[in-house]
């Protein structure tokens, strides 16, 4: 396996999603930040944070890698200026769109293998949500598991 094109590619794809026609995310990086340093004007933001890799072997066959990312998306809400706004109604878009870009797209496997990148990718575990009830800024921490033999 060699990591670098596996990242940076998986990153892309989601970087590269859109709604209507426009990008999903006006600042998309993988040098993550804390939310309290984007800028308004970049909002909604998406970073990619690696996490944790492991390998499993059984013999005579390839190593199996799971790659375990984050995707930490950000989402300005106004809500402490407009009474109104419901910052959860701000973030869920977002949320819907990593989920349906996640679709698979093997059918003989039912996986999504991000256009052939991966074995299997899906969101796996928690989905860490923050409405912002500090301020005006929604989170949600999305954790993604990456399967590829090597």
């Amino acid at each position: 396996m060699t990591r670098e094109p596996v990242y940076a590619a998986v990153f892309a794809f989601f970087a590269a999603l859109t709604q209507g026609g426009a990008p999903l995310f006006r600042l998309a990086t993988r040098k993550a930040e804390h939310w309290d340093q984007a800028a308004a004007e970049d909002s909604p933001c998406l970073f990619m944070r690696q996490r944790t890799e492991n390998a499993s072997r059984v013999k005579g066959r390839p190593t199996i890698w799971r790659l375990s990312v984050d995707l930490l998306l950000y989402a300005r809400t106004n809500a402490q200026n407009d009474p109104d706004v419901v910052p959860a109604q701000v973030l869920n878009p977002l949320l819907d769109a990593i989920e349906a870009a996640l679709t698979p797209d093997d059918p003989m496997n039912d996986a999504c293998t991000l256009g052939g990148l991966v074995s299997h990718a899906a969101i796996e575990g928690t989905v860490e949500i923050f409405e912002g009830t500090q301020g005006d800024e929604a989170v949600a921490v999305v954790p993604l598991t990456l399967v590829l033999a090597s």
